[in-house]
């Protein structure tokens, strides 16, 4: 990744290696709230594709697109979203399914080693997506807190 570029540069760069594109994310009736996570973002963009009368998106197209929008959001207000933490306590979201995430404490302090011990954890549950979040101004739900770094089976990390 290019330290130059910003997180949701990062994040349609990710959307454009799925199968995405800009369209996916400029193109949406979805508006994102303050309170919107990134599973939430899903959420509601495939709802809004189904009542247009279309069907949903490839479930790597909608989190990517999610992922764009979000950050986004938090480039515009940085004051209110948390950016990058400081080592600390990790929290692992898993996602299972499109509709299913959860989340668990990652014994690790380094991102570094977190990413190790997640990957583990991700790969034992049979899962493609799973992302590190700082709950430093977040609430211990899945989705919530700083975004560090996302999971794709595919991609492997980035952020």
């Amino acid at each position: 990744m290019n330290s130059n570029q910003s997180s949701s540069e990062q994040f349609g760069q990710h959307l454009k290696s799925v199968g995405g594109s800009e369209s996916d994310v400029s193109g949406s009736a979805y508006v994102v709230t303050d309170k919107d996570t990134v599973e939430s973002v899903v959420s509601g963009l495939r709802i809004k594709q189904q009542q247009q009368g279309g069907t949903a998106s490839n479930p790597s197209i909608l989190h990517a697109s999610a992922q764009v929008l979000i950050s986004r959001r938090d480039e515009h207000d940085p004051a209110g979203h948390a950016g990058t933490s400081m080592p600390g306590e990790y929290q692992l979201d898993i996602h299972l399914t499109a509709d299913h995430s959860t989340r668990e404490s990652i014994p690790e302090k380094d991102l570094e080693q977190a990413q190790i011990w997640a990957k583990g954890r991700i790969e034992a549950e049979g899962a493609d997506f799973g992302a590190i979040y700082f709950p430093a101004g977040g609430g211990v739900e899945p989705g919530t807190g700083a975004l560090e770094c996302s999971y794709d089976r595919a991609v492997g990390w980035y952020r």
